[in-house]
Parts: structure tokens; sequence; C-alpha cells
């Protein structure tokens, strides 16, 4: 007999009280019926684990929450994150989920039947979706830019195509590209779309299914238009030290994947992790495709190179 796909929600929480109620209320309207929402709170100073345990006393039996102990440890992102991954039980699919945004009822439906579809299940597979742009007064802003239908390894070196709050991904990835190995301190959306593209797939689908919420206090580069971008890069990329911590992140996913890695991927890492020379700044200076999305940034990126900064 056929059983539908189980799902597991990573929720991370800390100090979301002002939001965590509108979240909570979005994922259990989920119209996919088989999902198990996992919560690590990483001790919050505000009432939102009293918020949580609420939610856990009045909740409908076909759709689980699950509050994991923390230890009085703060964990911080990503490994907060990590930690719920090592500490859910086992499901088909796992969806991370951020405490502020809000997502749309047909999200979980929609990655099920993607990722359901997908021929290679036991290798890792990540799916994301488009989302929409709010301001947290409820003002609409824009839509997260198209993606290509193919993303490979050079198309995350230095770029995300997906933030962690529209990522589904399998148990093969779960497996391979986090409890095996050691992620470290990268960002979990860019480790794993890293990992899905050298070995094994990455499927975007074009539809929104989910309204990210920018807050004034926590409004990051690629959030932000193309004068605060621009701005963004030139205090935290060419001014501080954004883009030497992830030429560092970058070489300690080449290491961790160093026997596993194809000749070709191999290549591409080894130019954008090895210690300058004049000749590597040329080619990277002049790589032949693009880095990034946006324009500031790739010419950003072309800047650091040039100057030796990365």
């Amino acid at each position: 007999m056929h059983t539908a796909p189980t799902v597991n929600i990573l929720l991370a929480t800390y100090n979301g009280s002002r939001h965590i109620r509108r979240q909570l209320d979005s994922l259990l309207a989920q119209t996919y019926p088989h999902i198990t929402i996992y919560i690590r709170d990483d001790g919050s100073k505000d009432n939102t684990v009293e918020i949580l345990k609420e939610y856990i006393a009045k909740n409908p039996s076909e759709k689980k929450i699950v509050l994991l102990p923390n230890n009085g440890t703060n964990l911080g992102c990503p490994t907060s994150f990590y930690q719920i991954l090592k500490e859910c039980d086992a499901a088909d699919y796992y969806a991370f989920c951020d405490q502020d945004d809000i997502w749309y009822p047909d999200k979980i439906k929609w990655a099920v039947e993607k990722l359901s579809k997908h021929p290679q299940k036991s290798k890792p597979c990540v799916y994301f979706s488009a989302y929409e742009y709010y301001t947290d007064t409820g003002k609409f802003l824009r839509q997260s830019p198209p993606q290509k239908k193919h993303i490979s390894l050079t198309d995350v070196l230095y770029y995300t195509p997906a933030s962690g709050f529209v990522l589904v991904f399998n148990e093969a990835a779960r497996q391979e590209l986090i409890l095996t190995v050691r992620p470290g301190k990268e960002l979990h959306d860019r480790w794993l779309l890293r990992g899905a593209a050298c070995f094994g797939s990455i499927l975007y689908d074009p539809r929104c299914s989910a309204a990210h919420i920018r807050h004034k206090e926590a409004v990051t580069a690629e959030d932000s238009g193309s004068f605060s971008l621009v701005k963004s890069f030139l205090i935290n990329e060419i001014g501080g030290t954004a883009m030497t911590k992830s030429k560092k992140f970058l070489y300690h996913f080449q290491k961790t994947f160093q026997g596993r890695l194809s000749k070709s991927d191999l290549k591409t890492l080894a130019l954008f992790t090895a210690k300058n020379t004049p000749a590597r700044q040329i080619r990277k200076l002049f790589y032949p495709r693009r880095l990034r999305a946006r324009f500031a940034g790739e010419i950003a990126i072309r800047l650091l190179f040039l100057i030796g900064k990365i």
C-alpha cells in the first residue's frame, strides 16, 4: 500500500513573539496534511516559548507540533536549524521555516508534488519556489527574481538563488549534506543548494509560495533596493570582512567534499579558494560566467577580484 510522503517543518525561533502567531497559523493552514512541525527555541528572552506551548496545547492532532529541548544553549543561525535536523524523526522531506514569514496554503503541497515526481530519489534534491516581499505593515514590495531552470555550482558560489524558508529537500540531502558531514557556520540555504548543485538536483518552482516579511531591524543585502544594495556591498564587502568569510566557507565546502566532487567542480572551486596570485586575480576578474544575479552585485565581486580581497 502506497503511503503519502511525510514532511518535517523545521522552525527555529528566537525572540519572535511579535510575529510567531501569524507564521504558526500559516503552517497549520497548509493544505498538505502529512506534516510535523519541529521547533527549537534558541533561548528567547520574550514570551515566544509560552506562545509555542499555547499552540501545542490546542493544535489539531493531524498536524503535530513538537518543541525540542534546547538545554539552555543559544546556537544561533544556522546551527539551530542543523540541530533540529539531527533531533527530528526521519521523514520523506524537510522544510526550513523562519519565525517571521508567512506561508501560503499550498506551499508544502506544491513542493511534495515536484519532489515526488523527481526520478533520482537516492540523490540529494532541493526544491525552492518564488516568493513575495512585503513590509511588516503589509505593503507589497516585489516578487523574488526569476531563476534559471538549471542551477550549477557557478550559480551558487557567491549568490544564493533562494532563501532558506522556501527550501524543501529530501532525506538524501539531509543525510549526505548535513548529518554525515560538518556544514560549519555557512548559512543553511547556500550550503544545501551548493551541495545539491554538485551531487544531485535543484528544482525551481516559479509559483510564489510564501511572503517574506522585511523588518527594518533585519534587512539583508539581497532584500534591498539598488541603492541600498550598492551601499551594503561597499560597507560589508569592499570595506568589511563578509567576502573573506565567504571565501573561507567556500574552502570548507571544498575540503568537506574533496573526494566526491567532479574534476570540473574541483577545478572551479580551486580557482576561487586558492591563495591569490596576479594570474588567478586576472582569471577571476575575467571569469566568463556571471556569478551574481543583480548587476550591482556582479560589479562588486569583480572589483573584489581586481583588488585581491578574495
